[in-house]
């Protein structure tokens, strides 16, 4: 009988035992790192997150910066629950350029300034408190302006510009395989296409659209193989974005342009015009919810536009600082849910704003007015190129200042 308590007490020891070292975002099984020379893919996870450092810090707005005097009428709150360091690569840190979120994953793009190519993704899991970078790819020839994931074909593609020289342009898009969240070199593929950058890149309904820059438009990709099926010539565009409910596309181009076009109708599409994105070259966004375009207008600030005949129904203005030059405080990205619109407004910082309704309903003609809430405090002021918010997490790009995991809570 004793034996049979002591069995029985031992088995309960080691199922206590490993419920306690459970954590919410346990180490994925070994998967080999690997390069050829040109890309180089870090599975290590030991390693990875060596670049991540846990937080537990409230973040609180700071209601008279710029254009925030006025205070929302729904309650939130804000925890910064990680900061990611951005990757070395060759002696030379790499800068965080773009987020794009799905579900419990991010995927962050990298690159540096200048004539040299150099780029990189993470992929990082958000659970709760804990943060994970998963894998990584870092490229000593290819600077990475954004990536998008598609789970249902295991894809990862990236918006590049290369610095192969035997290349007739430098604007690229390629596309990774992905199988339980880690990457591999194995049936990789790329595209050339025109102009100097791939600025945008999404997946979507069986196809692949990506945006490049000043010479180039928007294009169409087959999803294995990234031929190209077709190309609307749009000078300046900047970003795509695709709304589910209504097949559209939107791209937003620089001299104040917006380009919507339903792919199933073939080539033909409308373009509206509204004030912003008049500094030339420079980051701008798009997002389409609910029948709205949500355009990150550069000096133009926040634009909220109608979809289906380009009237302007909601806009936010450009954020002026007292001390900085106003070119430094312009709106690279936008992002929204519910009733929240976070910006990334450069070296003016994060920016948050409320609505006066839902953004996801479907009411393109109705007027939606915005309170700017204030600015997001940090206790480092750095520049922002870029933000994702799916409702409760934004994720922020701040170039050299890495990557920041904040939770939103309602």
């Amino acid at each position: 009988m004793q034996r049979i308590h002591a069995l029985a007490f031992s088995v309960l020891l080691i199922f206590l035992l490993l419920s306690c070292s459970k954590d919410n975002n346990p180490v994925s099984e070994p998967v080999p790192d690997e390069t050829d020379g040109r890309m180089t893919v870090v599975n290590d996870e030991t390693k990875l997150n060596q670049r991540v450092t846990e937080k537990n810090d409230d973040v609180a707005v700071d209601s008279l910066a710029g254009l925030g005097k006025v205070s929302g009428t729904l309650a939130f709150s804000m925890k910064l629950v990680a900061e990611i360091a951005p990757p070395v690569l060759n002696g030379q840190t790499i800068l965080a350029t773009a987020v794009s979120l799905d579900g419990q994953y991010a995927y962050i793009s990298y690159n540096v300034r200048g004539e040299t190519y150099r780029g990189g993704v993470d992929i990082v899991q958000v659970k709760g408190s804990k943060t994970t970078i998963r894998s990584e790819v870092l490229f000593n020839d290819t600077k990475v302006s954004s990536a998008f994931i598609d789970r249902n074909a295991n894809k990862l593609y990236l918006a590049e510009a290369s610095g192969n020289p035997t290349f007739d342009f430098p604007a690229t898009v390629e596309m990774l395989r992905i199988s339980s969240n880690k990457l591999s070199l194995a049936g990789s593929i790329r595209r050339v296409l025109t102009s100097y950058v791939a600025t945008s890149i999404i997946s979507v309904g069986g196809s692949v659209y990506a945006t490049t820059g000043n010479t180039g438009g928007l294009y169409t990709l087959t999803q294995d193989s990234l031929k190209i099926v077709r190309m609307v010539s749009l000078p300046d565009v900047r970003w795509v974005d695709y709304d589910a409910s209504s097949s559209t596309l939107a791209a937003v181009q620089g001299g104040g342009k917006l380009f919507v076009i339903t792919p199933s109708t073939g080539l033909q599409g409308a373009s509206y015009s509204f004030a912003g994105t008049g500094i030339p070259e420079s980051k701008s966004t798009v997002r389409v919810i609910g029948g709205k375009a949500l355009v990150a207008a550069g000096d133009g600030g926040v634009k909220l536009i109608n979809i289906s005949n380009g009237n302007l129904v909601g806009s936010i203005p450009r954020t002026v600082v007292s001390g900085l030059d106003p070119s430094l405080s312009v709106t690279n990205a936008a992002d929204a849910s519910g009733r929240h619109l976070y910006m990334a407004n450069g070296e003016a910082g994060v920016y948050v704003a409320e609505a006066s309704q839902q953004l996801s309903n479907n009411s393109g003609n109705t007027t939606i007015t915005f309170k700017v809430l204030g600015k997001l405090k940090f206790a480092d002021n750095q520049s922002v190129n870029h933000i994702a918010f799916d409702g409760s997490t934004l994720v922020i790009a701040s170039g050299s200042g890495g990557v920041k995991v904040v939770s939103v809570s309602f």
